[in-house]
């Protein structure tokens, strides 16, 4: 997988979005350079689990259509 990027408007409403849940949750004011610190650990650490995470998802979801096709095409068949 390559390195996940974000786009500058992706990272801004991240990154306000952590603010918001840091002083709602834990009273904690998170500087501009905090957030856009936790956003990136975020990003790099949980990233890849949650990419997999919908991969995997998708494929189950490809595996159960597909399975749902071969027997459509089973019950067309001429005998």
């Amino acid at each position: 997988m390559s390195e996940m990027t974000l786009t500058p408007e992706q990272r801004e409403q991240l990154k306000r979005k952590l603010e918001r849940y840091c002083e709602q949750h834990f009273e904690l004011e998170l500087e501009q350079f905090d957030a856009e610190f936790f956003v990136d650990f975020i990003t790099e650490q949980f990233g890849p689990v949650f990419y997999n995470a919908g991969l995997d998802e998708a494929i189950r979801t490809h595996m159960a259509w597909s399975e749902r096709i071969q027997e459509e095409m089973d019950v067309k068949k001429i005998l």
